[in-house]
């Protein structure tokens, strides 16, 4: 079988699971690069992989000139995903893996769908929680049927839309198997964290009808409901593990719903259980740190995809771009009081983070009051 040639750019705690998820491949994968523009990291992480310094570099373009991948990684900020995919163009790459979001405008997601396409380019984006063996059991509950006819798939998240918002627009679509939204409206306000790295309003709310007559409704941020205890400190941008992975999906149907989150909880109340509320824990986001088990089979999906084994990957940029554009139209709906239907065209001047930063009033964050016991903190939860 043939072995693909991969290059990782940046190095923080995504670009490591990428790594382990490779050097997990070898058979398959060989690693012959490794960048990031911190040269103390690229030694570090270097020296902890065994990987010889003449991969080591500290410039993208100089790495992926002299050794010629074949799949392009990239962990970097939003703000330079469109550069990588030019530079993947320059220098023949066959497959990419990014991370979310995706972009910062749709202009630019366009752009890089539109490249990708256009020069045969196999590209995800790693919204990789479906792989969790908790949201694998969400998708076999939900195949099995015991839900009988699905009406309404919900996420919601303590993290914000450009965090783990995207995620989770995907997840959505994903549980609708590949459906996505045909027309959304929505709220959002909040404008301190459009200065982030990764740029959103504090707090979203969208409601969606998806292709097949299924509901969604989706919240992020700070007002989100809260399913775990946490203290963070908005002021200070201090957040524990425990808010990155308080979050949901929860579908449900005419005889009973499921629910999963990145935490690796789940549980689900359904025809086949009588009525009685059933569930558990599997490794989850904190673990996968450790032991990517998700990142892995994310990695042989990319490479069952390069051998022209499947048509197509769970995480693939067509269906990232799909949510991306369903997110910015609830935001443009927000904004001008109106319903948007789908699909949505990229705004002809400013991008969308410009007009919610000229246009939203400032609405400080708050630590809300938090129940001290919930459906949501069930045996179930951590």
């Amino acid at each position: 079988m043939k072995r693909y040639t991969a290059v990782q750019i940046g190095l923080g705690n995504r670009g490591v699971t990428h790594i382990k998820g490779f050097l997990q491949m070898q058979d398959r994968i060989h690693l012959t690069g490794i960048c990031d523009v911190l040269p103390e990291r690229v030694e570090t992480i270097g020296t902890a992989f065994d990987i010889p310094k003449t991969a080591w570099y500290t410039d993208a373009e100089a790495l992926v000139k002299a050794t010629r991948p074949e799949i392009l990684s990239f962990c970097t900020l939003p703000s330079v995903r469109l550069e990588m995919i030019e530079l993947a163009v320059r220098y023949g790459v066959k497959a990419i893996c990014m991370e979310k979001p995706m972009a910062t405008s749709l202009h630019e997601a366009k752009k890089m769908v539109e490249l990708c396409e256009a020069h045969g380019i196999k590209a995800v984006v790693c919204h990789q929680h479906k792989y969790l063996k908790n949201f694998r059991k969400l998708r076999e509950i939900l195949e099995s049927g015991e839900l009988g006819e699905v009406q309404r798939i919900n996420a919601e998240c303590q993290a914000w839309l450009s965090q783990l918002g995207t995620h989770y627009m995907d997840y959505v679509i994903w549980a609708n198997h590949g459906i996505g939204p045909v027309s959304v409206v929505g709220h959002v306000h909040g404008r301190q964290l459009l200065a982030d790295t990764h740029p959103s309003p504090d707090y979203f709310l969208g409601e969606m009808v998806l292709g097949n007559g299924v509901r969604s409704t989706l919240q992020f941020g700070y007002f989100t409901r809260p399913f775990h205890h946490h203290r963070e400190n908005y002021e200070k941008g201090d957040y524990p593990i425990e808010f990155w992975e308080d979050d949901r999906l929860t579908v449900y149907g005419t005889t009973g719903y499921v629910w999963a989150e990145c935490s690796g909880c789940w549980g689900a109340c359904t025809a086949k259980t009588g009525g009685n509320v059933i569930g558990g824990r599997e490794n989850g986001f904190k673990d996968e740190l450790e032991q990517p088990e998700a990142q892995l089979t994310y990695t042989e999906d990319l490479i069952r995809w390069l051998d022209g084994e499947i048509a197509s990957h769970p995480c693939n940029i067509r269906q990232a771009y799909e949510g991306y554009a369903a997110l910015e139209a609830m935001e443009i709906s927000a904004l001008e009081h109106r319903r948007v239907d789908l699909p949505l065209e990229p705004l002809p001047k400013a991008d969308i983070n410009e007009r919610l930063s000229a246009e939203l009033p400032d609405v400080p964050r708050r630590t809300l009051p938090k129940q001290e016991s919930s459906m949501g903190d069930s045996v179930f939860s951590k």
